[in-house]
């Protein structure tokens, strides 16, 4: 039968507590909806691989259950060791060695095809490009095909793909802590062509906006040159990672640091017109979310109804802010010990709420700020978020890189903030006084995609002038009272 015919390509996605970005990356490879064999014009199919290499990660039971027609296999950590047990699984003619934070091109297919007809080449990669719209993101672009051309050096987030002949035949990937990419094609040239299409990739900037974009890319650089003067890959795994320590599971950790009773973790989501949305939202919210209050602040549609079908508490705030419609969901929860607030456009992914909450679980902070980088926002947006951030960090000292309402903090720390702003201030209040206050407060990447629905404050000039003008006016207030505020923290102190 046609589905049970031999797949043109085998596409293996090594993942280690990757769930968010691995649940996008299968959506785009249709394996929701359509078989494992996905039929493409000619008869030539592709099958869909993924190794996961966290037995403890239990996000990974969700995401089977979403993405049905993929195919499972287990592994121990480490790409090198992932990669050859998906090869091991896959039956394809062609494997294609895919990042889950690596976004491919609608032409994909046929440039692999492409390939296929020329006997001499082994094997290949896609052209790098970042999902970013800086100008250091071109540069390092740029920098990028260079390597390519005049060093062959070719890391695995390209999408490396080789004929399943010559992959058997250099006997798969070494495994290695680091730099398996590297040394997987240095073997492959010489089996081979080596071709780089000019079809493109998208890769994830998360790394480069979260350590900066100049150190991100010398430290890349650098543990090149170790490896080939010959520093061992651990050792430069080390310096890449961090310290490495077996992966724990948010669900440990809540029972490990005493907050596993009920109403632990809550998300107060505010909501105005967002029926089109807030079903989606609430589906994607993972287990180790006790409660989610949706606070409809005035909506005109069936927002409230659906979020109630969903399973969602609901709270109503019949006057419109932001910052309203955030202090009723604080009245309303009185048994957590994090909140997290959460927008209700599917503008962000909600499984991300464990990136947030981890830190403050681990007792490393007690406020986590989403940072959304550049990825899915208007322009006018991101400029007035960045004049914003720079006022705030050059009169108050802070380091911050973004304003994004997607967070995480300790109860007893919001509580302690005395929060007041009742409309598109309320992020900025908090940044501030969580500074004067000096909570610990640390920045991690999120990812961004298209909201569903119109923006009520960038999908209308009127709309984004007056949250500018009202910012501006909040940063103002907050510099003239930062003194009345200083000398209440000194008389609490006192005491």
């Amino acid at each position: 039968s046609r589905l049970m015919a031999t797949p043109f390509v085998s596409v293996v996605i090594p993942v280690l507590r990757d769930t968010p970005m691995l649940e996008t990356q299968l959506e785009r490879l249709g394996c929701r909806a359509m078989p494992a064999w996905v039929e493409h014009d000619g008869g030539r199919d592709y099958e869909v691989i993924v190794v996961n290499g966290d037995s403890k990660d239990s996000s990974i039971g969700d995401a089977r259950r979403a993405f049905p027609h993929a195919r499972w296999v287990q592994s121990g950590p480490g790409r090198g060791q992932q990669m050859n047990a998906g090869a091991r699984l896959a039956s394809g003619r062609w494997l294609l060695f895919l990042h889950a934070d690596v976004e491919l091109s609608g032409g994909w297919l046929e440039q692999v095809k492409e390939a296929d007809r020329n006997q001499l080449i082994a094997g290949g990669c896609f052209t790098f490009a970042l999902d970013s719209s800086t100008a250091a993101a071109r540069l390092i672009e740029w920098g990028v095909r260079w390597r390519v051309s005049l060093a062959g050096l070719v890391y695995g987030d390209q999408g490396l793909f080789v004929r399943r002949e010559v992959f058997d035949a250099l006997e798969g990937y070494r495994s290695i802590a680091i730099m398996e990419d590297l040394e997987f094609v240095g073997r492959l040239r010489r089996r081979g062509r080596f071709w780089c299409s000019p079809s493109p990739v998208s890769v994830s900037a998360r790394r480069w906006e979260h350590d900066g974009w100049v150190r991100r890319s010398a430290l890349n650089t650098l543990l090149v040159l170790l490896y080939y003067v010959g520093v061992s890959p651990a050792r430069l795994a080390r310096a890449y990672y961090g310290p490495l320590r077996p992966p724990q599971d948010v669900d440990e950790t809540l029972q490990t640091q005493g907050c596993a009773k009920p109403g632990s973790i809550a998300i107060i989501m505010p909501a105005l017109n967002e029926e089109d949305a807030i079903a989606e939202v609430l589906a994607e919210i993972p287990d180790v979310v006790t409660s989610v209050t949706v606070v409809d602040n005035g909506s005109t549609d069936a927002t409230a109804a659906r979020a109630s079908a969903a399973g969602a508490t609901v709270v109503v705030e019949p006057r419109r802010g932001y910052g309203r419609a955030c202090l009723a969901g604080i009245r309303s929860i009185r048994d957590a010990d994090i909140i997290v607030f959460l927008d209700a456009d599917r503008s962000d992914y909600p499984k991300e709420v464990t990136d947030l909450v981890a830190p403050i679980l681990e007792g490393r902070a007690d406020i986590v700020l989403g940072y959304r980088g550049g990825a899915a926002r208007p322009m006018t947006a991101r400029v007035g978020t960045r004049l914003c951030v720079r006022l705030i960090n050059l009169i108050w000292g802070t380091r911050y890189r973004d304003l994004g309402p997607f967070r995480a903090i300790r109860r007893e720390s919001l509580d302690h903030l005395g929060m007041t702003d009742q409309t598109w201030g309320w992020t900025i209040e908090m940044q501030v006084k969580a500074a004067e206050t000096a909570l610990r407060v640390l920045e991690v990447p999120i990812r961004q995609r298209n909201r569903i629905g119109h923006s009520k404050i960038s999908g209308t000039v009127r709309g984004k002038l007056r949250a500018g003008v009202w910012m501006l006016f909040t940063i103002c207030s907050l510099w003239r009272t930062r003194g009345r505020r200083r000398r209440a923290l000194a008389r609490l102190g006192a005491r």
